[in-house]
């Protein structure tokens, strides 16, 4: 009972951490998502990767765990409206291409994935400190403010804001840059600025069946998902579903249990090669999908999805050879990560533009708060 105890209060601590993320994300995505409609997406985006660089490099040099934890919620702020990029990929995108289109956006995450691992095993391993792989890991977001200068605003933006005339030139510098001309016509200008980023509209009569499903959706894809990264590490180490703690820490006394509340377990490079190669799982499952999404129903693909995912979840509780483990791992690992993509296109796909901001970052962010923090049980 004390050694449960104990170890309860450890995930409660632990859980403080991930908690604040998702948190974060929350309001982020209310805040900034209500930026991206009202300002532009482009200043949205800057927003997040200022924010994003300065709280996690100061995550860096934090005094005490709980600086720790208000970092990690200011980082979670910011992601909150990093995902815009793909709200500006699939508004530039043909309908017919915006599938494909949004699953090779996604292959970055999964290369930023792969190279975090790798970064990580290097410092770890050679340097030990985890403050200069924060300091490292902040740099990404610096570059991506920077290259900000090239990245086009969306000209759906300008149209549904009334700017036609910045529209039109938008457009004609992505023409220019391609080298190609404009389609032959005239853009059709939206007469009436419509208000944007009313949370109202997504309760309407038109949406509120939409916004209900997409919601509850995103909570069980969101659960399922992060459920199965925080696992990850675990299944690595020790080959199936259980504690990281050795066998003998659950005897002695009870001084030797709260001093080991919240253990600290090395990867070993076994571990972090493991690590490596069931996180690569994403890239198979995103090319698959890249083409099922274009040829497939986007609900029948979903729908079949979750269900095959669902019973890989479950496999990953027997207890059997390690490799048959990591090997359901793998897989689970990449469906999700395409699931978690498909979403994204069928949500951005059910709203129209002057509300999918809304739909996209409120309730979609703010569930991820409730799941990823459940999952850490």
């Amino acid at each position: 009972m004390r050694f449960s105890l104990a170890k309860m209060i450890r995930v409660l601590i632990i859980n403080y951490i991930f908690k604040a993320v998702f948190v974060g994300v929350a309001v982020g995505g209310v805040c900034l998502g209500t930026i991206g409609d009202i300002f532009g997406r482009k200043k949205a985006i800057a927003i997040s990767m200022i924010i994003l660089f300065v709280a996690g490099f100061g995550n860096a040099f934090v005094p005490s765990f709980w600086w720790m934890v208000v970092c990690r919620g200011i980082v979670g702020f910011a992601l909150g409206g990093t995902g815009q990029g793909l709200t500006v990929c699939t508004e530039y995108c043909p309908v017919h291409m915006r599938g494909r289109a949004a699953f090779f956006l996604c292959y970055f995450w999964s290369f930023g994935t792969i190279m975090v691992i790798l970064i990580s095993w290097v410092v770890m391993q050679y340097l030990n400190s985890w403050r200069l792989l924060l300091g490292i890991l902040s740099l990404p977001s610096l570059v991506g403010l920077v290259c900000l200068k090239w990245y086009p605003e969306s000209a759906r933006y300008y149209l549904v804001s009334g700017q036609y005339d910045r529209a039109v030139k938008i457009l004609q510098r992505v023409a220019k840059t391609n080298g190609t001309d404009l389609p032959p016509g005239r853009l059709v200008q939206v007469i009436a600025e419509e208000k944007r980023g009313r949370f109202k509209d997504l309760l309407t009569k038109e949406y509120r069946v939409a916004t209900l499903i997409i919601w509850y959706t995103w909570w069980a894809v969101a659960l399922s998902a992060y459920g199965t990264v925080f696992i990850s590490p675990i299944i690595i180490q020790k080959g199936y579903l259980g504690n990281v703690e050795n066998d003998n820490q659950t005897k002695g006394n009870q001084s030797e249990i709260e001093s080991n509340i919240m253990p600290c377990v090395e990867f070993s490079q076994q571990n972090f090669i493991d690590l490596l190669w069931t996180s690569a799982a994403e890239f198979p499952g995103l090319l698959i999908f890249t083409f099922l999404a274009e040829l497939c129903g986007r609900k029948v693909l979903l729908s079949v999805s979750c269900i095959v995912n669902g019973f890989l979840l479950l496999l990953l509780l027997l207890r059997t050879y390690k490799i048959v483990i990591l090997l359901v791992l793998f897989a689970a690992r990449g469906l999700m990560l395409a699931v978690f993509q498909l979403l994204y296109i069928v949500t951005l796909e059910v709203s129209v533009t002057s509300v999918h901001i809304k739909m996209h970052y409120i309730f979609i962010q703010d569930v991820y708060s409730n799941p990823g923090s459940i999952a850490n049980f």
